[in-house]
């Protein structure tokens, strides 16, 4: 199989059907990774169309002794940032949407097991939308890093920032996202206990 690094060079050479492979590569890993960070389907169309265009006019700027991922999943991710400061206003996740597509149904001999699997429905609900309140740099980090599954390294190489860098964020978000659950947990106590109580 022609490497992906091959196929860059060859687009760069106006080789039109080299680039239609490097789209239909990329297409879905870049539409995951924008809709982790946008949340919202429509827009997150929108934004991996304007990665495409921005990947075909800057080009000649990818440097091809280096993978061609890493360079990609950049401009994936500062398209997203900038989609939603130009919004300001964070739309929360679409659960459905969320994980319809990417749900893996062979989640062992528990699949069949109904409680499990609306716990775990419910638990993927609540990181979602505790994913959608982190701040851009983190949500950015931990949509790489969990739903990407690239190595800090990787992520580094994305962001363009250090190693040391990354982990620091992943530890700093993982926190964060600990926390926002736990508030979420805390305050669907304090709802259920004033329900109860009327």
């Amino acid at each position: 199989m022609t490497s992906d690094e091959l196929l860059a060079s060859r687009s760069l050479s106006g080789d039109l059907a080299a680039f239609e492979e490097l789209v239909n590569r990329f297409k879905n890993r870049v539409f995951a990774l924008v809709y982790r960070i946008v949340g919202q389907q429509q827009e997150a169309e929108d934004v991996t169309q304007e990665v495409f265009l921005t990947v075909y006019e800057k080009l000649y700027q990818y440097d091809n002794s280096k993978k061609f991922a890493p360079w990609i999943f950049r401009i994936a991710t500062n398209a997203s940032i900038s989609a939603l400061r130009r919004k300001k206003k964070v739309v929360l996740l679409n659960f459905e949407e969320s994980y319809s597509s990417n749900y893996d149904p062979n989640y062992s001999a528990l699949s069949t097991d109904p409680q499990f699997m609306f716990e775990r429905k419910e638990l993927e609900q609540e990181i979602s939308a505790a994913i959608m309140q982190l701040p851009e740099s983190y949500r950015a980090v931990i949509t790489l890093r969990y739903h990407l599954d690239l190595d800090n390294q990787e992520i580094a190489d994305v962001l363009g920032i250090s190693r040391e860098n990354v982990e620091v964020r992943i530890h700093r978000a993982r926190k964060a996202l600990r926390k926002i659950i736990l508030q979420q947990k805390e305050e669907r106590g304090r709802s259920y206990e004033l329900s109860a109580n009327r």
